[in-house]
């Protein structure tokens, strides 16, 4: 019988890029909420485009965990295993194996990679306790030659330190257009000094975004914005000041 597990530092490693692209999505959606009602379009399109790399390196990364063996056993005739992706347990026969390979990179050798006959494909990555010892077991069943397998060490895979700076590039570049957004916000003032500013009649329009943020620009003291629930009732009192009051909602901001 021969078993192995992943360690849990690699199973973390394989996780932390695409937990860094999800902080990211939600730092851009933090962003988009309390974003100003009108913005320029390029900047949403460009916010749009963040948000859907974003999730195309999230189904590749889910891809590849369907594909990459968390545990295995074999006994010389049945191999069962998980993967990264779900403890569900896959039972194959050792005749359902077509070959078993080399994974490669471009830092070397990564592990192996277990052909099956029906086309699909897993691999089992260097550093997974006795990975180099199922190889060459399965090998000798299939009838390869002893001396065709690579004796790797262990090591950290190069292709993890590429994907976490990727992600880690994508996430300050989002950061930094975000907090740039954010300080273009108009100032944000209270209640009572908005009331006092339309009891003067010193705002001509406002746009009521979810009845629950006001944009709008005073005649005494410039853009501004406030943070109240709108009901009908203020509505109308607005109308009554002179005031132009247009509605919208968040999906609106999206084109």
């Amino acid at each position: 019988m021969i078993a192995g597990t992943m360690p849990k530092w690699q199973q973390y490693g394989h996780r932390s890029p695409v937990v860094t692209v999800i902080l990211c999505g939600a730092f851009i959606w933090w962003g988009f909420h309390y974003a100003p009602s009108h913005q320029p379009q390029g900047r949403n399109v460009w916010a749009m485009w963040m948000i859907v790399l974003g999730l195309g390196f999230l189904g590749s990364g889910f891809w590849f965990w369907k594909r990459l063996i968390k545990e295995f056993n074999y006994d010389g005739r049945t191999f069962t295993f998980n993967t990264l992706a779900s403890s569900e347990t896959q039972v194959r026969d050792v005749s359902a194996i077509e070959e078993v390979g080399e994974w490669t990179g471009r830092g070397g050798p990564l592990g192996y990679c277990i052909k099956f006959r029906d086309g699909a494909k897993f691999y089992l990555q260097n550093g997974v306790s006795n990975a180099a010892a199922l190889a060459e077991r399965l090998r000798y069943d299939l009838g390869s030659s002893a001396s065709e397998r690579s004796a790797t060490a262990s090591r950290h895979p190069v292709h993890l330190a590429l994907m976490l700076f990727i992600a880690i590039g994508a996430g300050l570049l989002a950061s930094v257009a975000t907090s740039k957004l954010l300080h273009r916000l108009p100032p944000e003032i209270s209640r009572t000094e908005f009331l006092s500013e339309v009891e003067q009649r010193h705002v001509a329009k406002v746009v009521i975004s979810d009845r629950v943020l006001i944009n709008g620009t005073s005649s005494a003291r410039g853009a501004f914005r406030v943070r109240m629930p709108v009901d009908d009732v203020m509505v109308d009192e607005l109308r009554s000041r002179g005031a132009v009051v247009e509605f919208e909602t968040s999906s609106d901001l999206i084109p």
